[in-house]
Parts: C-alpha cells; sequence; structure tokens
C-alpha cells in the first residue's frame, strides 16, 4: 500500500473528485496542504488578497458551469472566520463549495494556542458538516464524504479543518483504489408525477414557479419543454431567473417583492394553481403576507430537500425528488395527455399573461435633473444589448 502524508492523500482525493481549481492563501497552518498542492500537481490555484474573497471565489466557481465545485484554502483561526460569509452565501443558494482550513496540532486544541478557534463549531450552521479531522487516516474517508454530502439531496457547503500535525502523518493511501462515493437524489415515482399533473388538468389558470434546483440539476431544458408541452406561463425565483429566456412567450416574470416585476405579481394573483418545481418558497419570491400569496389558489410542491416541503406552508401535494428526475416524468406523461387529446387548453391564459406582460412595465423613461436611476440603466441596456451582464456589490442597485 503506498504511503504518503496525509495533505498528500487529500489532494490526490480533490483530483479524483474532479476538482481542477481552488483559491485561497496560504499560511503557516496550512502551508504543509500547499506543499502538497505544489507536489502532486494537476489543481490550478488563484492567490486571493483575502479569504473572505476565496470563499466567493470558490461560490462563483460553482455557479459557472454545472458540475464544478469550488474548493478555498486557508490558514488557522482567521481564514476560517473570514469564510464564514462566504458559507452563509453558499448554503442559502444551495451551492456546494468546500472550505479547507488549517489549524493548530492537535495536542493544543483546548489549550486556547494560536489562532487555534473551533472552527467546525462556528461553521456547522452555515455548511452541511464541517468536522476538524483528530486522526490521520480519517483523512481520505472525511474527503470522500465531504463530496458526497455536497452532491447529494440539495446542494451545500462543507468545511474541512486539518490540524497542522494531521496534516504532516503518513498515511496508508491508494489513489488507485479510490472511488467517490454514489451520489444520492431522491426521484419522483410516475404515481407522483400523475397525481401532480392531475392538479393542474384540474386547473383553469396554472403557473409554473422555476427556482434554483432546475439549474442545479441541469434542466432547464426540460423544464421549457414541459411548459410548452402544457402550455402553462412559468414565474421565475431570483434563484431560478434563467431557466426560461426572458423573452420566451411563456415567460411570465417574477413575483414577490423588491425583484419582481408588476406584470409578474398581477398574473400570480390571478392563477388558480401554482405548480412549484426546485424552489423553496422564500419570503423574497412570497412576500411576507402568506394569506395573499396562497388564498384561491392550489399548490404542488417539487424540492430535493424533504424536509423543504411544508416548511414555509402546507402545499395541497408535495413531492421529494431532484428537479431533473421529476421534469422527465412530468414531460413524458404531459406527452401521453397530449397525444389522448386530455390536455387542457391555456393558449387564452397564457395570453393574458403576455397581455400583461406588455402593458404592466415598470417605467425607466425619465426626464429629470439629476438623472433618475431608471434612465441609467435605460441608457445602459440600449448601449449594451441584452447580452450584456452587470454585477453589483449592492442589493439596491439589482432592485
Amino acid at each position: 500500500m503506498p504511503r504518503m502524508t496525509a495533505a498528500a492523500a487529500a489532494v490526490e482525493i480533490l483530483k479524483l473528485e474532479g476538482v481542477e481549481q481552488a483559491f485561497g492563501v496560504p499560511g503557516a497552518a496550512i502551508n504543509p496542504f500547499y506543499r502538497e498542492l505544489k507536489n502532486v500537481g494537476g489543481i490550478a490555484h488563484t492567490l486571493a488578497r483575502h479569504v473572505e474573497g476565496a470563499s466567493h471565489m470558490a461560490e462563483g466557481y460553482t455557479r459557472a458551469k454545472a458540475g464544478n465545485i469550488g474548493v478555498c484554502i486557508g490558514t488557522s483561526g482567521p481564514a476560517g472566520t473570514d469564510m464564514i460569509t462566504g458559507l452563509y452565501s453558499a448554503i442559502a443558494d444551495s451551492i456546494p463549495i468546500l472550505c479547507i482550513t488549517g489549524q493548530a496540532p492537535v495536542s493544543k486544541l483546548h489549550k486556547e494556542d494560536f489562532q487555534a478557534v473551533d472552527i467546525a463549531s462556528i461553521a456547522k450552521p452555515v455548511t452541511k458538516k464541517a468536522t476538524t479531522v483528530l486522526e490521520a487516516a480519517q483523512v481520505p474517508g472525511v474527503f470522500q464524504e465531504a463530496f458526497h454530502l455536497m452532491r447529494s439531496g440539495r446542494p451545500g457547503p462543507v468545511l474541512i479543518d486539518l490540524p497542522i500535525d494531521v496534516q504532516l502523518t503518513e498515511i496508508e493511501f491508494d489513489p488507485e483504489t479510490y472511488s467517490p462515493l454514489p451520489v444520492y437524489k431522491p426521484s419522483a415515482t410516475r404515481a407522483q408525477a400523475r397525481k401532480a399533473l392531475q392538479f393542474l388538468l384540474d386547473s383553469e389558470r396554472p403557473l409554473i414557479v422555476a427556482g434554483g434546483g432546475i439549474i442545479n440539476a441541469d434542466a432547464s431544458d426540460l423544464l421549457v419543454e414541459f411548459a410548452e408541452l402544457t402550455n402553462v406561463p412559468v414565474i421565475s425565483t431570483l434563484m431560478g431567473w434563467g431557466v426560461i429566456p426572458d423573452d420566451h412567450e411563456l415567460a411570465a416574470g417574477m413575483v414577490g417583492v423588491q425583484t419582481s416585476h408588476r406584470y409578474g405579481n398581477a398574473t400570480f394573483l390571478e392563477s388558480d394553481f401554482v405548480f412549484g418545481i426546485g424552489n423553496r418558497w422564500a419570503n423574497r419570491h412570497t412576500g411576507y403576507n402568506l394569506d395573499a400569496y396562497t388564498k384561491g389558489r392550489k399548490f404542488v410542491h417539487v424540492d430535493i430537500e424533504p424536509t423543504q416541503i411544508g416548511k414555509i406552508f402546507a402545499p395541497d401535494f408535495g413531492i421529494a425528488s431532484d428537479a431533473k428526475a421529476a421534469l422527465e416524468l412530468f414531460v413524458e406523461i404531459a406527452k401521453e395527455l397530449k397525444a389522448e387529446g386530455k390536455l387542457p387548453d391555456f393558449s387564452a391564459w397564457a395570453a393574458s399573461a403576455q397581455e400583461r406582460k406588455a402593458t404592466l412595465l415598470r417605467r425607466t423613461h425619465f426626464d429629470n435633473i439629476p438623472m433618475k436611476p431608471q434612465r441609467v440603466y435605460e441608457e445602459m441596456n440600449k448601449a449594451f444589448g441584452p447580452e450584456t451582464r452587470y454585477v453589483t456589490t449592492i442589493g439596491l442597485s439589482q432592485i
């Protein structure tokens, strides 16, 4: 059996799990890991100017392409505490990132040693799991479990804290026999899918609410296909924005407070059935008056995380399922129903949503001096076109 340091084994596992890029800032307690990152090779590293920045870089890297998992690395103490904001952002938006921190020697952890902060306890509320590894032989298993957790169910971040003596300890590890753990994702049954679609068949003014779970599942094409098959308008949540093009005839805008459209809210209030897929009914979407949001309409909720079903309000029917697995069934059954002539004609309802979209637009053209921000954005859109992406550092600009 090959022998290597626990830090070298950890780097080998990162490569075998598909990691190609890491972000971070070196420091004394994590330098053994950095040395192995260089010696083993195969993983690019971007030096951040601040460890909190590294955590956000890792999150952005994960978001940029399906299948990525961003990794951020820092030393003991302040590096871990600086990562907390990035970890909170990642868990709130269901983004898998792996944070690796250095730590004081195991024997010093409870002696108020220099920078020997209990980062695992601090990070626990904002991660799927946070672990300080006390035995070098456990390093391969802890890293293997981390990738399993990040990819299974509702995605999210994991933190692994490595005492410096654990990193330096030699262990037996054979990269050639390593294999990632199978990813667990619940799947809807055909019976569940048929029952969910029965709500659609029984409605007159249905809406699909498309959440970020559809993006995580790489199922945007399936969502659009399902919407087109059924001719049902689609409301995107903030995390689901982009699953259907904004100029698609079935794109009905966004709902809620702040990041919403007048026409989206108006269409929602006219609906009698809401088909939520991969969303979590966040209060930016529902607003604070749940009675106004739920009154007069029925709900089906599909989410990969079972504990999300009924968390905000009780749906009429809930399904714990990966969005892609559910949408595959919805598309299959919708095709069967269409062939049998059993799909209702929602064309008039879809047309009314488009009419609201064309008439209930937020005003942007102002001649005021000083110039209003709405006019600034109007001119920016004219100058740069629809494919330009903007990044802001304050929420009010987005709103």
